[in-house]
């Protein structure tokens, strides 16, 4: 079990990442056959897992900079099999750090700490500032993946797996040219495109969305004036004009288009609808100063125009889909609600669900002192429709002082959980995660499409 001191994670003297819901835990750990409150599905065939920053030595000058651990739960037959956490091990974790500054930054040098997904049979954790880290499906670290070679870019932590081909559409974002890299990486792994993506020098671009025929950017005032490496390597220059950029897929001419000044967060989803491009997503008036709310931006491809609007006034973050809805129009968005922020930090949160059609919203309670994180949205089966699943999140009581994953109805969103699996240690508050489904689950999953 972790042998943090909970007098020195609680201290208000501690910046907010490194106390209370965010305070790292010290031990990896692994359990078998955990307690489960309520009824598992049986159709839960897989491994939750989630990435975030932990620092090793218990101290990281921001929250972005922390060593990565990724918490993993395996599902299967109606219980929960298996708990891990397992640092990911990259050189400057292991001291193994060599070879030129930039060289031992893109190969994993620095850390990964943002997110983790599986991609053709790969688990990769992520960070934008290198390439990724490939582990094993009990969350060892293999080591840094540069799709054989044909990556040679930083790469995004938010890529998009297009649910129509199987294609996994990523970037890479540079203080050097090419400051921006469009990659796309057929269902096998192997990457058949790369082209390189024309901007006077690279802003703070976390996430990007694509549609059933564009990739669309977002291009702010937050300008990278140095290599990663030094604290935050973004400055804000208000002469920079925001705008929306939208790349043909299937190659051609790239188009931007200007917007309101602001920094886009997270993307929810976008898609196309009667010349149009709808990109959905958490908007900020300025990095790192400014609250975020959930935005609609709507791009007329024949006339130019551009309309914006906010959505809602409540603090969000952290925006999931259905992914098989990932380019198409989507019904339902699954968002963190941060509510009564201190020293920078939600005190409170809970997940709130925003259905696109009627523009209304409704929250998801989990009682007095339950902090959940970020959810996923895991389908019944590959037909099923759009709000027929489960939602998955890490949630802290604080009141027992322990973690739990729940599991919500998506189909009867704002009812009690269906189950709640007891964690054997407290899940520090983290970033994104994946659904990874079992191995011969993942392979009728596709062939069914």
């Amino acid at each position: 079990m972790s042998t943090e001191s909970k007098t020195d994670s609680r201290s208000p003297a501690r910046p907010f990442w490194l106390r209370g819901d965010f305070a790292p835990v010290a031990d990896e750990v692994t359990a078998h056959e955990l307690p489960v409150e309520g009824e598992l599905p049986r159709e839960l065939a897989g491994t939750y897992m989630r990435n975030g920053p932990n620092p090793k030595d218990g101290f990281s000058p921001h929250w972005w900079f922390g060593d990565g651990m990724v918490h993993g739960i395996h599902l299967a037959g109606g219980k929960a099999r298996w708990y891990r956490n397992r640092y990911v091990r990259t050189a400057r974790f292991t001291g193994a750090e060599a070879g030129s500054e930039r060289e031992r930054r893109l190969r994993g040098g620095g850390t990964s700490n943002t997110h983790v997904i599986e991609h053709a049979g790969r688990i990769l954790s992520m960070v934008e500032a290198s390439l990724p880290m490939q582990l094993d499906r009990e969350l060892s670290t293999v080591g840094a993946f540069d799709f054989g070679g044909a990556v040679d870019t930083p790469m995004t932590a938010h890529p998009k797996r297009c649910p129509l081909t199987g294609e996994l559409h990523f970037f890479g974002y540079q203080v050097v040219r090419p400051y921006l890299t469009y990659y796309i990486a057929d269902a096998r792994g192997r990457v058949i495109s790369k082209r390189e993506i024309e901007v006077d020098g690279a802003s703070y671009l976390h996430d990007f969305a694509i549609t059933e025929r564009y990739a669309v950017f977002f291009d702010s005032p937050a300008r990278m004036i140095r290599d990663w490496g030094a604290g935050i390597p973004f400055e804000w220059n208000d002469s920079h004009q925001t705008r929306i950029g939208v790349v043909p897929r299937a190659g051609g001419k790239v188009r931007w288009f200007d917007v309101e000044s602001g920094q886009l967060c997270h993307t929810a989803n976008a898609f196309e609808r009667a010349g149009t491009i709808v990109l959905e997503a958490v908007r900020s008036a300025r990095f790192e100063a400014a609250p975020p709310y959930l935005h609609r931006w709507e791009v007329d491809l024949e006339s130019g125009r551009t309309r914006e609007r906010q959505l809602d006034d409540r603090l969000v973050e952290f925006p999931r889909i259905d992914d098989r809805r990932v380019g198409r129009p989507h019904r339902y968005t699954y968002v963190l609600e941060m509510l009564d922020f201190v020293d920078g930090a939600p005190t409170k949160s809970l997940l709130r669900r925003y259905e696109a059609e009627t523009g209304t919203s409704l929250a998801q309670e989990l009682g007095p002192g339950q902090i959940p994180g970020e959810c996923v949205f895991v389908p019944k089966s590959a037909q099923s429709p759009e709000d027929s699943g489960w939602l998955l999140s890490f949630v802290r009581d604080r009141e027992r002082d322990i973690s739990e994953l729940v599991v919500l109805d998506a189909g009867h969103f704002g009812a009690a959980p269906v189950a709640r699996v007891r964690l054997p240690q407290r899940v520090p508050f983290g970033i994104h995660g994946s659904w990874v489904p079992a191995v011969d689950e993942a392979h009728r999953s596709w062939a069914a499409r």
